[in-house]
C-alpha cells in the first residue's frame, strides 16, 4: 500500500495538513504507553475554554435569500472571505455552533457559494476536530 501523496507546498490542502498538525500537537498533553503492547493513551490539555450560550430564538427557520441579496451579500464579503481567515458564528445564527470561532477552512463551489466550511476551535473538554457547514450570512470575521 502507497503512502498518501503530499499536497502541492503552498496550496490550501498543505496549508490544512500543516493547520491540522499544530492543532493536534497542541491538544495532546501527554502521550502515555501502554506496559503490555497495547496502543497508548494520549492525555488532553483542556481548553479553558466554555462552551458559548447561544441564542435561544436560533432554531426559527429564516427566509431563504433571493439571488440578488445571495450576490449583494457575497460582494460584500468579497474583501474577506478566503480561506484560513479567522471567524467567529454569530450567537443568532440557527447553526448548532452558534458564537464559536474558527477558521474559514474551506470555499464551497458556485452551487453553494453562499457557504463555508469553518474549522471551529476546541471548547472545553472537546477533542475531536469539528468541522461546520455554514451560511456566509452567519460568519463575521475577527482579527487574528
Amino acid at each position: 500500500m502507497r503512502a498518501p501523496a503530499e499536497p502541492a507546498p503552498g496550496s490550501d490542502a498543505a496549508w490544512r495538513a500543516a493547520f491540522r498538525r499544530q492543532r493536534d500537537a497542541e491538544r495532546v498533553a501527554t502521550v502515555q504507553p501502554d506496559l503490555f503492547g497495547g496502543a497508548a493513551i494520549e492525555h488532553y490539555h483542556p481548553t479553558g475554554r466554555a462552551k458559548p450560550i447561544a441564542s435561544p430564538t436560533r432554531h426559527k427557520r429564516r427566509p431563504d435569500l433571493t439571488t440578488a441579496e445571495r450576490a449583494a451579500l457575497l460582494a460584500s464579503a468579497a474583501n474577506w472571505l478566503r480561506t484560513r481567515q479567522r471567524v467567529r458564528i454569530e450567537a443568532d445564527s440557527p447553526h448548532q455552533f452558534a458564537a464559536r470561532e474558527g477558521v474559514v477552512w474551506r470555499l464551497c463551489s458556485p452551487v453553494f457559494a453562499d457557504r463555508v466550511y469553518v474549522y471551529l476551535d476546541a471548547v472545553g473538554n472537546e477533542r475531536s476536530e469539528k468541522i461546520a457547514f455554514v451560511e456566509v450570512r452567519d460568519v463575521e470575521p475577527i482579527a487574528s
